[in-house]
């Protein structure tokens, strides 16, 4: 009777074990699967120096040894060769050249470049383009629809690139200037060919 209740305590004590070790591996699995998902939706945050202007919201920024093309999020300002290209490179550069900011990173686009939100303090920079009348909301990549309001506010009042009633956005000229090049190169292509066809005298 002794020793059956001795195998008894003993198979109750090895179970109780098999429970334990479960429960740690539960727990550890748990917690593994926590972090996994922190580092899946957390924002990549970088501190450094604004050591170039490339437009009205593209920079390069040095942090430690590296550096960094950053695209601002969710605006997008007028190319170089376009109005007011130049102001809001202006701007940007009167804003943030060689000063020390923070960048919470959002994205990475096709060209490598990074993606974020810019801060000085507790200024949003790429919200003060817009406000200024520096640049647009950038609707096709908008997550924070407040800032369609940030641009009808500069809109209405008539400030930076807003003074001119016939403003084209950014990705309209882009996609002119394309069709252009295009229309130019075919016209180009066409003369070629019409010469090298045309009969010598």
């Amino acid at each position: 009777m002794a020793l059956k209740i001795m195998l008894n305590k003993n198979h109750f004590n090895t179970y109780r074990s098999v429970i334990k070790i479960e429960q740690y591996f539960v727990v550890f699995l748990a917690i593994f699967c926590f972090f996994i998902s922190l580092t899946a939706y957390s924002e990549e945050i970088l501190k450094g120096d604004v050591i170039n202007i490339v437009d009205g919201d593209t920079l390069d920024v040095q942090v430690g040894l590296n550096k960094y093309r950053i695209r601002l999020a969710e605006i997008d300002a007028p190319e170089k060769n376009q109005p007011w290209g130049h102001e809001a490179k202006h701007s940007l550069a009167s804003k943030i050249l060689k000063k020390e900011v923070h960048i919470i990173v959002t994205d990475k686009d096709r060209y490598g470049r990074q993606i974020g939100r810019i801060f000085i303090g507790q200024t949003d920079i790429n919200r003060s383009m817009i406000l200024e009348g520096h640049a647009w909301a950038y609707r096709q990549y908008l997550q924070n629809k407040n800032l369609i309001e940030v641009e009808t506010k500069a809109r209405q009042a008539g400030i930076g690139l807003w003074h001119s009633s016939d403003a084209i956005p950014p990705w309209d000229w882009r996609r002119g200037k394309r069709n252009n090049l295009s229309t130019v190169k075919k016209a180009k292509q066409s003369l070629s060919s019409n010469s090298v066809r045309s009969p010598k005298n």
